[in-house]
């Protein structure tokens, strides 16, 4: 028989190869996979796990000074397959096949593995069994001293795949080539835990992406074998565990790709266009919204699955957002499309600002999501400004508006608005009109301009919500006043960046 020099191997369990060879051979009695005797005997360099699986036969092999060992005839009792059938090229040309099929743009990947979580229970089992026949050895050891099948998996397949998708593989990377195995059996298996404990285990849906029944995850059963005595578990469990009657399946391969963020400033120009859909009592109201108007065309471009708008504060529905703009961002879930050019966001906001009269958008760029706690951080330190169209039951004079202009940081206690009591909680809250200023327009009208710490109701101060805002614009000109239009002109928040050559003439 003509093979190849089987590489050294070399671990920390122990030096002593007589005492190496009988772990491995206990491990090999058992029905372990080559790779899962690595593992087991602490076998930790990630150059080892690369070899192909011939490679470590030999070197199983080499160990137990035997030949024609390997390959094995059975699923492995400990990891069900994974490390045999599912770790050659043409699984991998599966995985490859999904992640074309699902057309996402990505410049690295990671793969995630779910696999049947009886494998942490028949792991200890293993564990056990060794720690009865080798307690030098392994008496203090536990799972977490061991390569993880889940890396083991990731080392070989890893480099392959990468080479087959020719893309890098990073641990870090934004997208995921999830692969999910399941086991007939796994809830059987672990069905002498929830006996046990049944205060750890309640039976739920899955948020995984198929929706599998999640009574046992990983958690609860690594808490369950955590608390259970050696003796216990023997009595309730086979040590080493059975053989299993069958592979673990392949079930499923889903792609995923983590957030990417829009931000951006809008103006919207409507009295009578809500921030986001308006739903009461699960019905609409309204037929489009500021998110709609924005995020409609931004969806197309990034094609995402879901998207979260965010504004700095919102405006009511018959409120204009004018001047610099409100500051907003969009959280796409799952993009396809990751990255787009300086021209192309360029030409995503005009198609924005064309298709939409009452909303504009400018500074359209692609932020990190550290950045997007610009957003809110500071969210009651900011100041807003406003213009008011306000009404007068008494004739008014230049003179006596003349009073407003010399009130500065005017401090006032406002009860949540009887409007917004609906979907508000009871408080009283103190806010802050930093300056104002009144312009007359004639005898009975206004306009007021105001300059306010976010989260002022400014409807609230001008008619005084009949005494629920203290002071207010009626208590100050000693007369009844009340709101008939009002317009944001700006909202203190120097972010996003402003972008040079990023506007329209229609949003100057």
């Amino acid at each position: 028989m003509n093979k190849m020099a089987a590489p050294i191997i070399q671990t920390k369990l122990t030096s002593n190869t007589d005492l190496l060879r009988d772990i491995t051979e206990t491990l090999r009695e058992i029905g372990c996979c080559p790779r899962c005797i690595l593992r087991y005997i602490g076998e930790r360099k990630g150059d080892v796990y690369r070899l192909t699986t011939q490679e470590i036969e030999r070197m199983v092999e080499s160990i137990l000074k035997k030949e024609n060992v390997f390959p094995l005839t059975t699923p492995c009792p400990v990891c069900l397959g994974i490390l045999q059938t599912y770790i050659d090229e043409e699984f991998l040309h599966k995985i490859k096949k999904a992640v074309e099929e699902d057309d996402y743009e990505f410049k690295t990947f990671i793969c995630s593995l779910t696999i049947p979580v009886c494998i942490l229970v028949r792991e200890h089992s293993v564990l056990i069994h060794l720690q009865d026949k080798f307690k030098d050895e392994y008496e203090i050891m536990t799972l977490q001293d061991f390569v993880s099948i889940k890396e083991a998996w990731k080392l070989r397949c890893g480099p392959l795949l990468s080479n087959l998708i020719n893309v890098p593989f990073d641990q870090k990377s934004m997208f995921d080539i999830a692969v999910l195995f399941t086991y007939d059996r796994s809830d059987k298996e672990c069905a002498f835990l929830s006996d046990e404990r049944p205060d750890l285990f309640v039976k739920r849906k899955s948020k995984n992406f198929r929706n599998l029944d999640d009574t046992f995850t990983r958690n609860n059963v690594m808490k369950a074998l955590d608390s259970m005595s050696e003796d216990l578990f023997k009595r309730l469990y086979k040590t080493p565990p059975s053989p299993p009657k069958s592979l673990c399946n392949f079930l499923d391969i889903k792609c995923s790709h983590e957030p990417v963020f829009v931000a951006g400033r809008y103006n919207k120009y409507s009295r009578e266009l809500s921030q986001t859909p308006w739903i009461i009592e699960g019905k609409r109201k309204g037929e489009s919204s500021v998110e709609e108007e924005i995020c409609n065309l931004i969806k197309k471009t990034f094609k995402y699955e879901e998207g979260r708008f965010s504004a700095s504060g919102r405006e009511d529905v018959d409120v204009r957002m004018l001047g610099s703009g409100r500051p907003f961002v969009v959280e796409m879930i799952n993009p396809r499309k990751v990255t787009v050019t300086e021209e192309e966001m360029i030409f995503l906001q005009q198609e924005i600002n064309k298709n939409s009269t009452d909303v504009k958008v400018q500074d359209l760029q692609i932020v990190s999501k550290e950045e997007t706690n610009n957003l809110k951080e500071g969210e009651m330190e900011k100041t807003k400004c406003y213009s008011a169209l306000c009404w007068a039951a008494e004739p008014l004079t230049a003179d006596k508006l003349l009073q407003l202009d010399s009130i500065k940081d005017l401090v006032m206690q406002q009860k949540t608005p009887i409007r917004v009591l609906h979907r508000r909680p009871l408080a009283t809250r103190e806010r802050t009109v930093h300056s104002m200023s009144a312009k007359l327009q004639d005898d009975h009208h206004f306009i007021l301009l105001l300059n306010t710490q976010a989260g002022t109701y400014i409807k609230e101060f001008v008619h005084g919500d009949f005494g629920r805002t203290k002071p207010n614009i009626c208590t100050i000109l000693d007369m009844e006043c009340d709101i008939l239009t009002l317009d944001v002109e700006s909202v203190e928040l120097e972010w996003p960046k402003r972008l040079e050559n990023n506007h329209t003439p229609d949003e100057l």
